[in-house]
């Protein structure tokens, strides 16, 4: 990204979606973050005007148009809140690995005066919420570059010609943002497969990859499961009700037990189409005592 200039930039962006094909049986076209975070981000992180990032944007929405595609956009009271939220999802190295990022870019140079200062009437940092991410020098650039992309992002919807679902997020119900996401789209309100709680119990346990030797536990409540990493973040799994399958919620990622109704389940399958340090392809399996 950093050795292309503006045009360049504006060039592989609009190829990308034009390089977009009709998929078959396919009846709903969702888009989410690749679009706005990814596609504007770029642009906001490379220092291109407004005017220009809306004009891309509204390229973007005529090469969709024939797809009739549906917008799903989740928004959050202020950045600090979803700052929080995805430093608790992705820890630390995410932090870092971003910062690394934006401080090549132009945007790090035009906002270097301001990027480290606290918000306005930021409380005292004793005072703050369990969870809320330091006011350190990284977090700092990153708090004026989500503050600036999600003011775009707030503004860039009223150019879409399609269907468009904003969704609140408060309090951390992800449970009521995936009933209104669903409710937009058109899908009935459906109750979840339950699972026992011996079917729970028999998941549960520490499991080790066969590739990277990296651990996690697989925990739960006796409603769901949950991925708890070396790095103590704990990500659910969302049963998908075909059999033992989940999503890590959040993630383009499946996690599949092994069915075994006599015993524990001795390992299972995660497949991801994001790598990072918490998400592979890879096998895990049950680490038993020696």
């Amino acid at each position: 990204m950093l050795r292309f200039e503006p045009d360049q930039l504006e060039e592989a962006l609009m190829a990308g979606w034009r390089a977009l094909t009709p998929m078959p049986r396919l009846n709903v076209l969702v888009l989410d973050g690749t679009l706005m975070n990814l596609t504007i981000g770029l642009m906001v992180a490379m220092e291109l005007p407004e005017n220009r990032i809306r004009r891309v944007f509204g390229d973007i929405v005529e090469v969709l148009q024939p797809f009739e595609p549906t917008l799903v956009q989740l928004t959050y009271p202020d950045v600090d809140q979803w700052l929080r939220t995805v430093s608790a999802q992705r820890g630390a190295h995410w932090i870092h690995v971003m910062h690394t990022l934006l401080a090549q870019t132009p945007f790090a140079r035009a906002h270097a005066a301001t990027s480290n200062a606290p918000p306005p009437d930021a409380a005292p940092p004793d005072a703050a919420p369990p969870g809320t991410p330091a006011r350190s020098a990284e977090m700092g650039l990153l708090r004026a570059f989500y503050a600036r992309l999600m003011g775009l992002m707030s503004d860039l919807p009223e150019l879409w010609l399609g269907q468009h679902a904003d969704v609140a997020v408060e309090d951390e119900d992800w449970r009521r943002v995936r009933q209104d996401v669903m409710a937009v789209l058109g899908y009935p309100r459906v109750t979840p497969t339950a699972i026992s709680v011996s079917a729970l119990l028999r998941c549960a346990g520490q499991f080790r990859s066969l590739n990277t030797r990296r651990d996690v536990t697989v925990t739960t409540d006796g409603q769901a499961l949950f991925l708890q990493h070396q790095d103590h973040v704990v990500s659910p799994l969302i049963h998908t009700g075909d059999g033992q399958s989940h999503l890590v919620e959040g993630y383009p990622t499946i996690v599949t037990f092994d069915a075994d109704r006599s015993a524990q389940s001795p390992r299972f399958h995660m497949r991801s189409t994001l790598h990072n340090d918490r998400l592979v392809t890879d096998t895990f399996c049950r680490v038993t005592a020696s």
